[in-house]
């Protein structure tokens, strides 16, 4: 049930069935790294890895790719890279920020659906999960399914999975664009009608989104712990009269008294808690001290080296900079033993009151025997995790500066959840004056300054307390202007500071915006070159035949891509149905490849090539190529 020895990536979990190619991906995170959420695409073509230090093949897989993708996250929790890498600006078509008027939005799933020909397959993951780089120890529910003329006996029911996709393009705080949001209702729609395999040894399986007003049938244990005075537990009964089993476990990295109370019953015999040990200081010392409760602590707390400010580690002003993520425990997991069955709740909800009561969440509840995936089964599992006995009493209070950090999260969020417009004017130097005008106003006690993410050596605009006029920026090349901007919260008494990327909204935006920041990248004829290939080459298709090589190696900077290979490319990529669109596509880059190169032969020979697909693609497809 539970194999702590059992370690994969993320992106492992993403990538298509053999011969399939991505039609669709939905994915949410409270916490999205921006240079994480790079790796995402990379996992939807043949012969990827996690390797994103490669500007051309990643550039080559967003281009593909983006459109068919999108992340959404808790608005004011975007972390912002140390280097503002033109490839960040790829993202913006996939990336949301969410914001909701109760709690957090904290869910951590996949939806992913995938063709081959007119066959779909898809893929459901729930997991603890955040989209970062962090060290952590999560768990992970994967469930492959098909689609299926409608079974009244289907189960898992995926309406409320269809229902939760559905309603997720209404919590944005910059709307969706017709094309996008018609694309997220389709995959809603064909997800409902999905019959999921169920994992081995699961007699039962039910999604369970929380915050956005999905109801339950009675006997749910997530029913039960979200409202105990009104959904019964596994016995039939309410309050005090509930029981959920003679034996519980709770993996959780948060947790408080309220909720560890409703898991606690008078027919209990044991519940073992295995948390955080700074967390567990901070229950009561009656909670701590109930002699039918065990605690275990996971100690491996190591912060991870901030990247929020979007600046080298010196700090000259003295602010200490927040942890975004704490590594080693992050998974969450209930499992209650009741008869010969056990009974689990997977997913990304804390083992806190306010995650069961106010903030958006998804958990998948299952059902299975005892001997299989009981309470004892699970603990046993665990020998190889890092736990310890807890040692403490509890009783502690939340430190200062734990207080100061938790209303700059705080804050941050706020701000985030307002409306940053950001127009672009030309200027007399062919480049832009940047305006951002907005509501916002900080706290007193802080300070705040504002600035454009691509532009990391330009002096933010202070942002004053008691009001919010516009920010100015000038002389921005067409590349650098951007929806991303960099909030950066101070707190002077506390030392502290912490930032967030903000997704502003970009007025009218400019034509050539993106394709200009292709261009600035593909800075030489090679990487031009080695572009086209990535690009032409199908997804499912690894490159490099008979040599065994991928197309990490293929686009290497010391690789050499020669004109026949992309003849070669080409010929294969006008053979496909999708060839009008990518055609199109490559058009500024064929004309930079051009602009560089005019005196070689080969490229002109290309070139010609290039000329001769599209007059032959104008004739049988609308596309403007």
């Amino acid at each position: 049930m539970l194999d702590a020895t059992n370690r994969q990536a993320l992106t492992q979990q993403l990538r298509p069935p053999s011969g399939f190619r991505l039609l669709h991906a939905v994915g949410t995170t409270f916490t999205l790294d921006m240079t994480s959420a790079l790796s995402v695409p990379l996992s939807f073509v043949a012969g990827n890895g996690e390797d994103y230090t490669n500007s051309v093949a990643v550039l080559s897989v967003l281009r593909k790719v983006s459109d068919r993708v999108d992340i959404f996250c808790q608005a004011g929790h975007i972390q912002a890279p140390k280097d503002a890498s033109d490839l960040l600006a790829m993202l913006e078509p996939m990336v949301h920020q969410v914001s909701v008027k109760r709690g957090l939005f904290h869910p951590k799933v996949w939806v992913l659906e995938f063709e081959r020909g007119t066959e779909r397959r898809y893929r459901f993951l729930c997991s603890s999960r955040n989209l970062t780089p962090d060290a952590s120890w999560d768990l992970l529910v994967r469930l492959d399914g098909e689609l299926e003329a409608e079974s009244e006996n289907a189960s898992p029911d995926s309406g409320p999975l269809a229902r939760f996709i559905e309603k997720l393009p209404e919590l944005c705080t910059v709307k969706l664009d017709v094309d996008r949001l018609a694309r997220v209702r389709g995959l809603a729609s064909r997800v409902s009608k999905v019959r999921w395999e169920l994992p081995e040894g699961i007699q039962k399986l039910a999604f369970r989104p929380m915050g956005l007003g999905e109801e339950f049938e009675q006997g749910s244990i997530a029913g039960h712990l979200r409202e105990p005075s009104k959904f019964r537990a596994l016995n039939g009964k309410t309050g005090d009269a509930a029981f959920l089993g003679f034996e519980k476990l709770v993996i959780s990295p948060f947790l408080d008294d309220a909720l560890l109370a409703r898991l606690r019953d008078p027919w209990m015999r044991n519940l073992h808690v295995y948390s955080r040990g700074d967390q567990l200081d901070l229950l009561q010392e009656k909670t701590v001290s109930e002699r039918r409760s065990s605690f275990k602590s996971f100690d491996e707390r190591g912060i991870v080296e901030s990247t929020s400010t979007g600046q080298a580690s010196s700090d000259p002003e003295g602010f200490g900079n927040l942890a975004e993520d704490l590594s080693g425990l992050h998974a969450k997991a209930y499992f209650c033993d009741y008869d010969h069955s056990t009974y689990a709740l997977l997913g990304s909800a804390n083992a806190t009151a306010a995650a069961f009561g106010t903030n958006v969440e998804f958990l998948v509840e299952l059902r299975g025997a005892k001997k299989q995936m009981g309470v004892q089964r699970v603990i046993d599992s665990l020998k190889e995790v890092p736990f310890e006995e807890y040692g403490g009493k509890g009783g502690q209070e939340p430190s200062d500066e734990d207080q100061a950090a938790l209303s700059l999260e705080k804050e941050l969020r706020a701000a985030a959840a307002h409306q940053f417009l950001v127009e672009a004017q030309p200027d007399s130097l062919g480049t832009f004056a940047i305006e951002i005008s907005h509501s916002w106003r900080s706290k007193p006690q802080f300070t705040a300054t504002l600035r454009l993410l691509s532009l990391p050596q330009v002096t933010a605009a202070v942002v004053p307390s008691g009001g919010a006029p516009i920010q100015r920026f000038r002389a921005v090349p067409l590349a650098d202007v951007t929806p991303y901007l960099l909030l950066t919260l101070k707190d002077p008494e506390a030392q502290l500071s912490k930032s967030t990327v903000i997704q502003g909204i970009l007025l009218a935006d400019l034509p050539g915006r993106l394709d200009e920041i292709v261009a600035r990248q593909l800075n030489d004829p090679q990487k031009l070159c080695q572009f086209l290939l990535l690009f032409l080459t199908p997804e499912d298709v690894r490159i490099g035949g008979a040599a065994g090589a991928n197309w990490q190696s293929a686009a290497s900077a010391s690789s050499y891509v020669s004109a026949s290979g992309l003849f070669e490319a080409m010929v294969g990529a006008l053979a496909s149905p999708d060839s009008g669109p990518v055609f199109a596509d490559l058009k500024v880059v064929m004309d930079r490849l051009l602009a560089l190169r005019s005196d070689d032969r080969e490229i002109l020979e290309l070139h010609s090539l290039w000329t001769a697909a599209v007059e032959a693609l104008k004739m049988e497809t609308p596309y403007d190529v």
